[in-house]
């Protein structure tokens, strides 16, 4: 209790003293307006975000035992679910409010509408996770899917008005203004409301619907307690085609190392929108320039970028992690992941050049360097993310750290920053020296880097 008491402690101060030195540094008119929308950014990825895990997780579940033999009992399974429901309201209301409460101190809001916003806020996300359980149990998933995604469509155009320098100057309402009481009362009413509904109809969930979640979460446990983030997506991953049962299979196409190419392709044309949100991510460093970013519009175009291109090396993390695979192929592993990794990196590579325009305004001085540092951060992005899907898993057969938790590999502490590690090496040369020379030191550090990737041999 003491340790946690003084790092929150220790976390409030700094994100104070954030929020202090932003009121310093933010003096242009973009840069107020891009400030006075932050809340509302954070507001909406919040909302964003529960409805992801709902949709992941149902989001009412059980665990695998329960599963098996007490929903099968003739029992009323609504006593057994409405621990879980409660919970899964105050995780979502505790959460919302705590991340709300940074993004408004951060914007330099005045604290009694801060406090405001951020109940408001809370209480429309416990009214969001309410929804998404009604939704569950009615089999209504469609209209959780479509309300992510109108929500997603809403933050992608106001992140692009900032990067047009058009963002609307939206501050937050005062604590004693009628439109506080209004909104606050709103989310009350809306969370009472749907918060009734999903109690009252929790014994009409069916197995089906409560025991997938259940499913999933025995192997992101394990794959979180081992710090294996990329293992954790797998789970993810696996857990979602699962659900979809098949697709149409396709004959024909390329022989060779364009087959690993060609299978690729087909994965974008069955999921088309990790095309679409990648493309999408190219206006994030813009809005970050208009903000008054400086520099670190590279970090943050590089950042963007890295978190966008994962979903297309699903195909690279398959070859990487599957050495009998690899062995199969009648070519060398390093052809392998080469062209496992060739779809990816020219989505990298032209997500950088797209973010080309943003490096001229506080970056480059010129258009080469500005194209050169967009090139440069296209090859960062595919570097790190092949850094990501490739790492090696915990190797218990060395030298073991003893700790509280038990005997540690010296490995495993790593993981949670593959890809973080190269994305920070390969983008450090641009933000000291922003030029043609900085440029040119990425690129090759970018470069080379992911060429002694894809030519490791798979772990085995």
């Amino acid at each position: 209790m003491f340790a946690t008491i003084m790092l929150g402690g220790m976390f409030v101060n700094a994100v104070v003293q954030v929020g202090g030195v932003t009121d310093q540094l933010c003096a242009s008119a973009a840069c107020r307006d891009a400030r006075s929308l932050a809340p509302w950014l954070v507001a909406g990825g919040c909302l964003v975000t529960i409805l992801i895990v709902a949709r992941l997780f149902g989001p009412v579940y059980v665990t695998p035992a329960d599963g098996s033999w007490l929903l099968s009992s003739p029992l009323d399974r609504a006593s057994l679910l409405r621990p879980r429901l409660t919970q899964i309201l105050l995780a979502a209301t505790v959460v919302t409010l705590a991340t709300v409460g940074v993004g408004v101190v951060l914007a330099g809001t005045a604290l009694t509408s801060a406090v405001a916003f951020a109940a408001a806020t809370s209480l429309l996300a416990t009214a969001t996770a309410a929804a998404a359980a009604y939704a569950q149990e009615q089999d209504r998933r469609a209209l959780a899917t479509a309300s992510q995604w109108v929500l997603v469509v809403v933050l992608w155009c106001a992140v692009l008005s900032i990067a047009v320098g058009e963002a609307p100057r939206m501050p937050l309402p005062a604590a004693d203004h009628p439109a506080s009481a209004v909104a606050v009362v709103v989310a009350a009413a809306a969370a009472v409301l749907a918060g009734t509904a999903a109690w009252r109809r929790l014994g009409r969930l069916r197995h089906r619907d409560v025991v997938t979640g259940g499913e999933l979460t025995p192997g992101l446990s394990g794959a979180l307690a081992t710090l294996d983030l990329a293992l954790a997506y797998d789970v993810v991953l696996s857990h979602r085609w699962k659900g979809r049962g098949s697709v149409r299979a396709r004959r024909g196409g390329p022989g060779g190392a364009l087959a690993l190419v060609g299978s690729d392709v087909l994965r974008l044309r069955r999921s088309p929108q990790r095309l679409v949100v990648l493309a999408a991510t190219a206006a994030v460093p813009y809005a970050a320039a208009t903000a008054g970013a400086g520099r670190f519009v590279v970090l943050v175009a590089a950042t963007a970028g890295f978190v966008a291109c994962l979903p297309l090396l699903s195909g690279l993390r398959v070859m990487a992690r599957g050495p009998s695979l690899a062995r199969a192929m009648p070519f060398s592993s390093a052809v392998a992941q080469a062209a496992t990794a060739a779809v990816p990196t020219v989505a990298a590579l032209a997500y950088g050049m797209a973010t080309a325009a943003a490096m001229r305004r506080d970056v480059a001085a010129d258009r080469e360097a500005a194209l050169l540092c967009g090139l440069a951060v296209g090859v960062a992005v595919a570097a790190s993310g092949v850094r990501w899907v490739t790492r090696r898993p915990p190797d218990y057969s060395k030298p073991l750290i003893a700790t509280p938790a038990g005997a540690i590999p010296t490995n495993l502490y790593g993981s949670v920053i593959a890809g973080f590690d190269v994305l920070l090496l390969t983008t450090t040369p641009m933000l000291l020296a922003p030029d043609l020379r900085g440029a040119s030191v990425s690129l090759a550090l970018g470069a080379g880097v992911w060429a002694f990737l894809v030519s490791r041999s798979p772990a085995r």
